[in-house]
């Protein structure tokens, strides 16, 4: 199962220090380091934390970014000046994206950077992946603890779904699936589909079923379709190879 860290490098206001431990309790995020802070953490800190102040009370402080990351699998930078084929340390992709860390085991580490600057471009370097927010190209920077609440909300959300679709619904097996999967390639068999395209297509059913974590319901659904279809022609191919034999024979 994946741990999420939140890292704050070098935070510069005490009241977005709270506003994040507050929004880490929002969605259930409970380890915070804070690099060698510019300010000190205190009451203001307190009380925007408001309900979440165990989790200012048991963040860890650090001199060091390396300190804060040395124990992770996975290091995500995070920026509001994403770059281009020639920026390549702040090539970025959207906070959704995010979802996939949630199929690793391991720890994951989230960087947000200074009010002022961010994270530079070092930093980022550190980084093995960077996210964005799609914002208004006018003003896309926003507050340190907007942006994690962005963040963070698009994790929860995918972590929620999927939990709470395993508890209340069961997945197809792989066994169930590789079923479907056949239906689908006799299917391709049927319609004279070439060799080539058929392996494409398998493949690209796959992964598709792979992604879709489909349920027991929806696998039966779908079997029931791709079955009658294929039932269907090879009937009608039976037909057919009997017209054309009786003509034949005439």
């Amino acid at each position: 199962m994946v741990e999420f860290r939140i890292v704050l490098v070098e935070p510069e206001y005490e009241i977005n220090i709270g506003y994040v431990a507050r929004v880490m309790k929002n969605f259930e995020f409970y380890e915070l380091y804070i690099v060698n802070p510019k300010v000190q953490i205190g009451e203001i800190a307190r009380k925007f934390a408001s309900h979440a102040v165990d989790v200012l009370e048991s963040a860890v402080i650090v001199n060091k970014l390396d300190e804060a990351i040395d124990d992770v699998d996975v290091v995500i930078g995070t920026t509001g000046k994403p770059g281009h084929d020639y920026l390549v340390h702040r090539i970025a992709v959207p906070p959704w994206e995010l979802k996939y860390c949630l199929k690793m085991e391991g720890r994951v580490a989230i960087l947000f950077g200074r009010e002022s600057i961010g994270l530079t471009n070092e930093e980022l370097e550190k980084c093995d992946i960077i996210v964005t927010i799609p914002a208004n190209p006018e003003y896309p920077i926003m507050n340190v603890s907007h942006a994690a609440a962005v963040v963070l909300y698009e994790i929860y959300k995918h972590r929620y779904l999927l939990e709470k679709r395993t508890r209340e619904q069961k997945l197809a097996t792989r066994k169930e699936r590789e079923i479907l999967l056949n239906y689908m390639r006799e299917l391709m068999r049927l319609v004279e589909l070439p060799d080539y395209r058929v392996h494409i297509a398998e493949i690209i059913l796959k992964r598709t079923l792979g992604r879709a974590f489909i349920t027991k319901r929806e696998y039966y659904t779908l079997c029931g379709i791709f079955r009658r279809a294929v039932q269907r022609l090879q009937s009608s191919r039976s037909t057919d190879k009997r017209l054309n034999d009786g003509s034949n024979l005439e």
